[in-house]
């Protein structure tokens, strides 16, 4: 059993802020609550349709070939610090309360998309044919 390298969760960790920070800035001034229903749908959709290809690619840089743990990894680190991250800058820092969760939908939805979309890819993408009988 292969396990992930310290730098390569620094790396994950590094790749979450980054990420995070970048839809922070795209969503500007009020993180994307001026935007209208449509426009939050289409960036869902066209995140998660982004993330089909980076997705492997990302699996691929991590060291070894176990995909479908790395998969529950980068849902992990996708997921968990930019609840925290939204956290700190929608609760601590803006004033409002946990329950951001229901009118930042469109965050929250990658809060559980990931846990999905990445370890499908990992086994229907990732995973070498199998021989068969």
């Amino acid at each position: 059993m292969t396990t992930l390298t310290p730098k390569t969760h620094l790396a994950l960790l590094l790749m979450s802020f980054v990420t995070w920070g970048f839809f922070v800035l795209l969503g500007l001034p009020d993180y994307y609550q001026s935007w209208p229903f449509t426009a939050k749908v289409a960036i869902c959709i066209a995140v998660t349709i982004l993330y089909i290809p980076l997705a492997p690619i990302i699996l691929e840089r991590m060291g070894n070939k176990d995909y479908v743990k790395n998969a529950f990894w980068l849902a992990l680190y996708l997921t968990l610090p930019l609840f925290i991250y939204d956290y700190v800058f929608i609760v601590l820092i803006g004033g409002d309360n946990l329950s951001f969760v229901f009118r930042y939908w469109y965050l929250s939805f990658f809060y559980f998309s990931f846990w999905v979309q990445f370890p499908l890819t990992a086994r229907f993408i990732m995973s070498e044919p199998t021989d068969s009988p």
